[in-house]
């Protein structure tokens, strides 16, 4: 019976630690800002003009408005969310929508819900 619950949590945690290297590995790569909600204000981007590079080793950089930074990031997957070093960002992005195209996040700044719709 023990060595079944040893084996339960073994395998649990693989399982949780394989979702967090899938979502590391998706995040991962340079992704171009497709447009931005501030409230109720739709703010639209030309094609290529602002991205957020992420890299596996937890740097990133940031092309918004002709002005780049860099700093570094982590993923607290059990709030499913991307912290960054405040440099870019006064508050965690949350992960709402990721798929190998298409990243979602959102942040919220006292009643202001900010989202940021990210492609490949």
């Amino acid at each position: 019976m023990k060595k079944i619950v040893v084996l339960l949590f073994l395998t649990l945690g693989a399982t949780s630690l394989s979702y967090s290297q899938e979502l590391n590995t998706l995040i991962t790569g340079k992704w171009f800002v497709d447009s931005m909600k501030v409230g109720n204000e739709i703010c639209e981007f030309s094609e290529g003009s602002s991205w957020l590079e992420f890299s596996y080793e937890g740097k990133y950089e940031i092309m918004m408005n002709a002005q780049k930074e860099e700093g570094s990031w982590k993923l607290l997957k059990e709030k499913n969310e991307l912290e960054f070093d405040k440099k870019s960002f006064d508050e965690n992005l949350k992960i709402e929508k990721i798929t190998e195209t298409e990243l979602l996040v959102s942040a919220k700044d006292e009643d202001i819900i900010y989202t940021m719709s990210l492609k490949r």
